[in-house]
């Protein structure tokens, strides 16, 4: 399954954002350069700039990546480029957020296809850094491949803090994983 060998890139696409909202829309923006989110991992990441629909950013005082609409970064953290799966997908057409919007994609490689169903799902308030509550779009991807694989992953995209504060990934075997942003330094 596609995003098993993908799980940790959307987590680190947590680097990356959005711009403002207003009446339950936001536009797209990264946040502001020098900006650091540090994962309940203990991994911190640096905004550097926005080159289009892409965030750059940077591991502490290490490598660059670029994260494609907040959602998907490249290279992917094993290192493998992802370009043709983020060509693929288009992520950026769910831009500007606004709840109800959805977006479908088809992906193929290694002889393997999968579905996906992107979707703006709901605005709600979550516990954040510090546990202070924080108004998040929530974005799910459902995935399903040509052997019957499913999964799902949900980004909180947090309009004041032009960043995703939460990913959560789970496929139909019992694989999980999740990102928690627990600081913010501006």
């Amino acid at each position: 399954m596609l995003l098993r060998r993908f799980a940790l890139a959307p987590a680190f696409a947590l680097a990356l954002f959005a711009g403002g909202a207003s009446a339950q829309t936001m536009e797209f923006g990264c946040p502001k350069p020098g900006t650091t989110f540090v994962f309940d991992s203990g991994t911190s990441l640096t905004a550097r700039s926005q080159e289009g629909m892409d965030c750059v950013m940077q591991f502490a005082g290490g490598s660059t990546f670029k994260v494609r609409a907040l959602l998907f970064a490249n290279p992917a953290p094993d290192g493998s480029d992802i370009s043709a799966f983020i060509a693929a997908v288009k992520p950026e057409r769910l831009w500007p957020l606004a709840v109800g919007k959805k977006i479908e994609a088809s992906y193929s490689a290694g002889g393997h296809s999968w579905s996906y169903l992107l979707t703006v799902a709901r605005y709600e308030k979550r516990p954040g850094p510090a546990d202070a509550l924080f108004d998040a779009f929530v974005i799910e991807m459902n995935e399903q491949g040509d052997k019957g694989q499913r999964s799902i992953s949900r980004w909180w995209v947090s309009p004041v803090e032009k960043y995703v504060l939460r990913f959560d990934w789970s496929d139909g075997s019992g694989n999980a994983n999740r990102a928690v942003v627990t600081s913010i330094k501006h």
